[in-house]
């Protein structure tokens, strides 16, 4: 059909040169939607358990092992190995062996490698259109049909039947969503309250805070373009922007506020001085705690004073992953972040993706602005950083970043009847 066939020459163009385009793609797109058909799955059919989900996301990664081995990478091999090695000696010494701690680490490495594998900015910008397109799409649906998108997800059962939620918690009534799908009244929307109400949009992702982060990932890879791209620019960022108004999503308006100002600020091309960033977040949290006080509420210093206040309270044990690694921190990132990995893999990790060679100032750009993106999002927020459905086109973009450059379609070689010299 002549639909289908414009689509898949949009996405794979004949002379894309992209052995593993269409694996990548495939892979991409069903770590994007996974979780909303496992939903609906669960709604329409049968009852999805923690164990379907672990099966589907483990069958995602393999996916993504068949591509990477076709053509290995030394360094691929020698940074997975350290950290496997690491992360056993940790289960050794907790005795007992932490699943999400591999799972958390692997989605940066696998996701990472599949971007080396295209190395494609053209390719990456063409599959990032389509997402967002997919995702507004669904965005759109859930706000102006919402009774027919909650016969089709009911996301607080999917998420009751993952142990995430208690079965009696939800506090809307008559509410299918997700208990951030809807502020609470006394708080109500930040974003146009007037037009859209208290619903807050989560789009295919199920959760309005993982739309904004997507919308803040893709707002950096935007905002990272060169000035003679200022379509594609202009693009990415109206589409984040539509996204943090339907999430009404605090993190994505003052995060990429703050990239705004970046990008329009006289800095270096590297930015290294952004590799203190998680450090500085840290001890501003610490002095919020410590110093000013305060106490907890749902608003953005609420959360920040509980984050400093339970980081002030880790111990050694805890904060090299020895001890508290099973206990749920809720929104505070980095005490999740170091229960779980210890301080030595963090700072490892972190060293290991500033040291990443990027292609042009593109690359350089996107690596300040994700560093941002994830010094703050660990402030306020406990797992998102580490959610496939994000995490992996995030990565993946990190990875064609520091790619090999492929957006020149390569010259055909010399025949005989036309020297190389001609």
């Amino acid at each position: 059909m002549p639909f289908f066939t414009n689509i898949r020459n949009f996405i794979f163009p004949r002379q894309a040169g992209l052995p593993a385009a269409r694996a990548v793609f495939w892979i991409l797109t069903v770590a994007l939607v996974y979780q909303a058909v496992l939903c609906a799955i669960h709604t329409n059919v049968h009852a999805i358990s923690v164990a379907g989900v672990g099966l589907t996301e483990a069958a995602i990664y393999i996916a993504c092992i068949a591509v990477l081995i076709k053509r290995i990478r030394l360094e691929f091999v020698a940074v997975a190995s350290l950290v496997a090695a690491y992360l056993l000696l940790m289960a050794i010494l907790r005795n007992q062996l932490d699943p999400k701690g591999f799972r958390d680490v692997m989605i940066p490495i696998l996701f990472y490698g599949l971007g080396r594998e295209i190395g494609n900015v053209k390719y990456t910008d063409r599959l990032l259109k389509l997402m967002v397109f997919l995702v507004l799409a669904f965005g759109f649906f859930e706000l102006f049909f919402l009774d027919l998108f909650s016969q089709v997800f009911n996301i607080f059962s999917y998420y009751v039947s993952q142990g995430n939620l208690a079965a009696g918690s939800n506090w809307a009534k008559d509410s299918v969503l997700g208990l951030n799908g809807i502020r609470p009244e006394g708080i109500g929307r930040t974003i146009l309250p007037s037009l859209i109400g208290n619903h807050r949009i989560s789009s295919i992702f199920l959760e309005p805070v993982s739309l904004g982060n997507f919308a803040v990932i893709i707002a950096a890879w935007g905002l990272s373009k060169r000035r003679g791209e200022i379509k594609e620019m202009i693009f990415f960022l109206l589409a984040a922007a539509t996204m943090i108004v339907l999430s009404d999503s605090r993190y994505g308006m003052i995060t990429v506020a703050a990239l705004v100002v970046m990008r329009c600020l006289p800095l270096g091309r590297t930015n290294t001085w952004l590799i203190v960033m998680p450090f500085l977040s840290v001890t501003l949290l610490l002095l919020l705690a410590t110093v000013f006080g305060g106490h907890y509420s749902d608003s953005v210093l609420g959360r920040l004073f509980v984050s400093g206040k339970t980081l002030s309270n880790l111990d050694l044990g805890m904060i090299f992953g020895l001890d508290g690694f099973n206990i749920s921190f809720g929104d505070m990132g980095y005490p999740s972040l170091l229960t779980r990995l210890g301080l030595l893999l963090c700072i490892f990790l972190w060293a290991a993706f500033w040291m990443l060679k990027m292609e042009d100032e593109r690359g350089d750009r996107f690596r300040a602005y994700i560093t941002l993106y994830m010094s703050l999002i660990l402030c306020v927020s406990g797992t998102s950083l580490f959610a496939l459905k994000t995490a992996g086109i995030l990565w993946f973009l990190v990875g064609c970043a520091a790619g090999r450059a492929k957006d020149a379609v390569p010259a055909r070689p010399a025949t005989a009847s036309q020297p190389s010299g001609a």
